[in-house]
């Protein structure tokens, strides 16, 4: 495999194997993977710890971005947090998950913009009761399920928009758009892993090809 010498930015849906995946990418590429707790280390900050940005994140739930953008708490947050990607950054090639990423490092032109979802709802319920960070069982019915799916990615949402001119999940903001309930977590890695190293196709054939397409036309 090639030398990858890119940044991969990545929001993802709550459940929708967004950490598997990027695990998958980091093991197959090498690329060093930052999420909330390695963020948390690399800021260096006495207060800015996991279990504090849990809790942050979790007050984030039903407000509008415009309204946390102003709150000097979420300031005081996401200046820390930058601080942390961009000394990520900085030190190589690297998979930096969520916490608006790609417009902290907009100014690169060595990213690869992810978004991952997942089109089967069905598919994130047994996420969710497995998730030990989740107070959620095997009895919880389909209506809790949904609400704490909804609230996670609130969380990521509210978070994002305060700061991103594209909202989040939107389209326009990312390089690549993968469905993982379509697709699976191995070929989403392998898309991802894909994207990142030169394209193989022969630029003149191509062109060749479209010329003769074109061609037809006249």
């Amino acid at each position: 495999m090639a030398d990858i010498n890119r940044i991969v930015v990545m929001d993802s849906e709550y459940c929708s194997m967004g950490r598997w995946i990027s695990i998958i990418v980091g093991d197959a590429t090498g690329l060093k993977l930052y999420e909330s707790r390695e963020l948390c280390a690399l800021a260096d900050e006495d207060w800015l710890i996991p279990a504090y940005l849990d809790d942050f994140d979790a007050r984030l739930v039903g407000r509008d971005p415009a309204e946390v953008a102003a709150d000097p708490e979420f300031q005081r947050v996401h200046e820390a947090l930058s601080r942390a990607i961009r000394k990520a950054a900085e030190a190589g090639p690297c998979f930096i998950h969520e916490r608006a990423a790609s417009t902290i490092l907009a100014d690169r032109d060595d990213l690869l913009r992810v978004m991952l979802y997942g089109s089967n709802v069905e598919d994130k319920y047994p996420r969710v009761i497995i998730d030990p960070t989740v107070p959620l069982g095997e009895d919880a019915t389909r209506e809790q399920l949904d609400a704490e799916l909804c609230a996670q990615d609130q969380r990521r949402s509210v978070y994002h928009d305060a700061v991103a001119a594209i909202p989040w999940g939107d389209k326009r903001g990312y390089d690549l758009c993968l469905d993982s309930s379509a697709l699976g977590r191995e070929k989403c890695a392998e898309m991802i892993i894909a994207a990142l190293q030169p394209c193989a196709l022969d630029p003149k054939r191509c062109a060749a090809a479209v010329d003769r397409f074109m061609a037809s036309f006249k």
